[in-house]
């Protein structure tokens, strides 16, 4: 368990540093503005999408080893923060794979397709929950691991401050590049979390290898 626990926590690492390689270098290549019938079938939207699709997978391995590593201290409350981030992370994953390689070609063969496509409710509310729940999981997550103490407060408090930046940052006049600069909070926040993560998993390991 505590060699898994550990990859969990460099799955973590990885994941926040793909956080901010998406958002510092990709990003800013994308023209966000434009209709999803032009961006989509462009190859930044395919690198971004992707490398989105591996970042939830990353973050799901995370959480669930954030989860094992302080389930014995962060009780009912941690249990539920946990299930929130797990369900999160897996619809991200899901509706960044269906963006990369289902909508994009939808865009390459039928730009009016997807055109309509924006305009219903249904997929608009269901990508919407998706990144709902992914955010107020890790909102939830970072508060148990603030709580629990078993990996730095100082991680935990990132990785929220950087939730709450990313919509806060956005609708001001810095626009796209202030959500820039949130995802860089709180992809370091879960670089933190992960880095200790792993050691807290080796750390145990060795504490139970020792002859008793």
């Amino acid at each position: 368990m505590h060699g898994f626990i550990r990859g969990c926590g460099r799955a973590l690492f990885a994941g926040g540093a793909l956080v901010i390689l998406i958002n510092v270098i990709v990003t800013p290549m994308a023209h966000l503005g434009d209709p999803s019938a032009t961006f989509m079938p462009t190859r930044v939207f395919l690198i971004r999408q992707s490398a989105s699709a591996v970042a939830a997978l990353l973050l799901l391995f995370g959480c669930l080893g954030v989860h094992f590593a302080q389930r014995a201290v962060s009780g009912a409350f941690g249990s539920f923060a946990f299930l929130v981030s797990f369900t999160g992370c897996s619809l991200v994953l899901a509706v960044e794979w269906a963006n990369a390689f289902v909508l994009r070609a939808v865009a390459q063969l039928s730009p009016d397709t997807i055109t309509a496509l924006d305009k219903n409710v249904l997929m608009s509310a269901a990508f919407g929950s998706a990144a709902g729940l992914f955010a107020l999981g890790w909102l939830l997550l970072s508060v148990s691991v603030w709580r629990a103490g078993v990996l730095p407060r100082w991680a935990a408090l990132a990785t929220l401050a950087g939730l709450l930046l990313i919509p806060a940052l956005g609708a001001s006049p810095l626009g796209v590049n202030g959500a820039i600069v949130g995802n860089v909070v709180f992809g370091a926040g879960l670089m933190g979390m992960g880095a200790a993560l792993a050691r807290v998993a080796e750390q145990r390991a060795d504490k139970q290898s020792l002859p008793r």
